[in-house]
């Protein structure tokens, strides 16, 4: 049996293609937590939520991207990811992040929607400022550190 140390990962949002090529692996924001995908996966379907989509190719580099919500396929060593939302890395406006996570923390909520809808757009925040800070050409402070106290 050959041996297969690659996969294929097309990335694609309704503007486009984000990546396209051969990957050593690939790591998602599953709507439940991350999960790996390596050669050799069985068939699968997965929900994805919002988060840091890492693919490591197969000449060792990573990239790094936000990824906001989508499905993941696995097919024979292809892996699918069709995304409402993909940013690279180095891409990722962190002072409009900083700004929506300062403006969500300042916003009163009352209620089941509100509060659901206020938690929201502090994750979302928080995760583009944490993936834009693991790109290897920024220094990037932690949202935590962005505010003047922690978050309780």
């Amino acid at each position: 049996m050959a041996e297969h140390t690659s996969l294929n990962v097309s990335v694609v949002t309704p503007e486009g293609s984000a990546y396209e090529g051969e990957a050593h692996h690939v790591v998602a924001p599953a709507f439940d937590g991350e999960m790996a995908v390596y050669p050799l996966h069985a068939p699968m379907v997965a929900v994805l939520g919002r988060g840091e989509l890492r693919v490591t190719r197969t000449d060792g580099a990573q990239q790094n991207f936000y990824l906001s919500g989508g499905v993941l396929q696995v097919s024979r060593d292809e892996v699918s990811i069709l995304a409402e939302a993909v940013t690279p890395s180095r891409e990722v406006d962190v002072a409009a992040a900083e700004a929506e996570l300062a403006e969500a923390m300042a916003t009163p909520a009352v209620g089941e929607v509100e509060i659901e809808a206020r938690m929201t757009r502090i994750d979302e925040a928080r995760s583009r400022i944490r993936v834009a800070g693991r790109s290897a050409d920024r220094n990037v402070p932690t949202a935590d550190q962005i505010l003047e106290k922690p978050v309780e």
